[in-house]
């Protein structure tokens, strides 16, 4: 079980991957890429480097509620809900302390 402040940092470490996908996602719009961009992996794991490539649509719908993180299969520990398992990634759903701290932070408010 995490404590509050391993929770926090953990989902501190999670916003900053989010962040960086924004930036990607800006920058894919401001250069008019179509096709499957390759996102960083939000989970927990500071060190964490893997790619998932997402369409358009699909990374609009992880990014449509503000406590979702998009993580590669495997890299979340088993014990957080998932709102959704897909090829290659799964979409997990904050809660608590990590949930209303994703929602202070986030980006597309």
């Amino acid at each position: 079980m995490h404590s509050a402040r391993s929770e926090e940092q953990a989902a501190r470490n999670e916003i900053i991957f989010r962040e960086a996908n924004e930036r990607l996602d800006e920058k894919r719009h401001e250069l008019d890429v179509d096709g499957q961009t390759p996102y960083l992996c939000e989970c927990e794991d500071p060190t964490c480097t893997e790619l998932i490539r997402l369409a358009i649509a699909d990374y609009e719908h992880v990014r449509s509620q503000a406590n979702w993180f998009l993580v590669a299969a495997g890299h979340d520990d088993e014990t957080r809900r998932h709102a959704g398992s897909h090829k290659g990634y799964e979409i997990v759903e904050k809660s608590g302390l990590a949930r209303r701290i994703a929602e202070e932070e986030n980006p597309r408010t």
